[in-house]
């Protein structure tokens, strides 16, 4: 039953990607800020992996489909991150060394998949702030 409801989430949210955004809390991705050494598309994609809709990704399992953080995993939006300063490279290494902390799913993701969470990861908690 929740695969499908994952499946039917990612094809809508493909299909019409407002309404992932809808009601969920999440920003839209192209409107973040995005960090020295990543780039716009690349935090667009981060954002599509983070919430399940490319990649197989399942941060938002964890995370929350608004990064606020669940009992499983914490609030990516607050700037303060258990594992590291929160850098781009940081949080890149997170991603793809720390694996018991955030599990890679079905496999894992792809170098180019962890860059590009770790931009949209950044982005989101960097949001607000004047930069």
């Amino acid at each position: 039953m929740r695969s499908h409801l994952l499946a039917a989430v990612a094809v809508l949210s493909f299909a019409c990607p407002a309404l992932a955004d809808a009601g969920s809390g999440r920003p839209p991705a192209d409107s973040l800020p995005v960090p020295l050494g990543a780039t716009r598309e690349e935090v667009i994609l981060g954002d599509r992996i983070f919430h399940g809709e490319l990649a197989d990704g399942q941060c938002f399992v964890c995370h929350g489909m608004d990064a606020k953080g669940t009992a499983n995993g914490n609030d990516l939006t607050n700037g303060l991150f258990l594992w590291g300063d929160g850098s781009l490279k940081a949080i890149r290494t997170t991603i793809l060394h720390n694996m018991a902390i955030a599990p890679r799913m079905d496999g894992g993701l792809t170098a180019a998949d962890a860059d590009a969470v770790a931009a949209y990861v950044w982005a989101i908690s960097h949001q607000n702030q004047n930069r």
